[in-house]
C-alpha cells in the first residue's frame, strides 16, 4: 500500500512542521479522519491534545510530550489525572510519529479501551500502520532517501508499507 504525506500547514510554524498521511485508496487524510471524529466523553483530553500541539509550535516536538508505542508515538501523554478521569476506558489516543524534535506526522486514532493497543478494536488498525510507516521512514533516513535535517523533508514524499 501506498503511503503519501501532506504538511498540515495550520499547525506547521517556524519551529515544528506536521504532516499526516493519505493512503492510497482512501479519500481522507488520517488526521482529518481524527479531527472528524467525535469524542464526547473526552473533550478534556482533546483540549490537552490541541493544547500539547500548540505548545510543540512554539518549543519544538521534545521527546517528553510523547508516549512511545513501539516504533511509533501517541499524544497526549497519558497521566495517571487521565487514568483516573476514564473509567470505562484507557482515554483518547492520536498516533504519530516523532522524527526530530521539528518533524511530527500526525495520523489517527480513538478511544482505547484495552490495556494493549493491539487488543482494543478501536485503535489496533491505527496502531499498526503507525508502526508500519515509522519503521518505513527509519529505513528511508538509514537508506538516505529523507533529509530529516531539512523541515520539509517529507514534502512531495511517499512510501510503500
Amino acid at each position: 500500500m501506498k503511503v503519501y504525506f501532506e504538511k498540515i500547514t495550520e499547525f506547521s510554524h517556524a519551529v515544528v512542521h506536521f504532516y499526516t498521511v493519505i493512503f492510497d485508496d482512501e479519500d481522507l487524510y488520517e488526521f482529518e479522519k481524527f479531527q472528524d471524529t467525535d469524542f464526547p466523553e473526552h473533550t478534556k483530553e482533546l483540549e490537552i491534545m490541541y493544547a500539547v500541539i500548540e505548545e510543540m509550535q512554539q518549543r519544538g516536538a521534545k521527546l517528553y510530550y510523547f508516549k512511545e508505542e513501539n516504533a511509533a508515538n501517541a499524544i497526549p501523554k497519558v497521566t495517571q489525572n487521565i487514568i483516573y478521569a476514564n473509567k470505562k476506558d484507557f482515554g483518547i489516543r492520536l498516533y504519530c510519529i516523532r522524527l526530530t524534535d521539528n518533524v511530527v506526522i500526525l495520523l489517527n486514532g480513538g478511544i482505547k479501551t484495552k490495556k494493549l493497543p493491539i487488543d482494543c478494536p478501536n485503535v489496533r488498525q491505527h496502531f499498526n500502520n503507525a508502526i508500519k510507516i515509522a519503521k518505513r521512514l527509519d529505513k528511508s533516513i538509514i537508506e538516505k532517501e529523507i533529509n530529516t535535517q531539512q523541515k520539509d523533508c517529507l514534502q512531495y514524499f511517499s512510501l510503500e508499507i
